[in-house]
């Protein structure tokens, strides 16, 4: 059976090294899973984008 884990993150920065370390650990990234999503910061009115990708592991 496979463990599933959900990376999501606004700072594209950190969600890059995210996954990357995830990988390094033997997490295997599901590049058909990876979105960028818009949407509207409700503070100041600037568009932010949130980063989102699944990773699967085989136990």
């Amino acid at each position: 059976m496979a463990e599933l884990k959900i990376v999501r993150e606004w700072d594209a920065e950190i969600f890059h090294a995210k996954v990357l370390d995830l990988e390094r650990q033997g997490w295997e990234a599901k590049r058909d899973t990876y979105k960028i999503v818009a949407e509207m910061s409700p503070e100041d009115g600037n568009v932010i984008h949130l980063h989102t990708i699944e990773l699967v592991r085989e136990k």
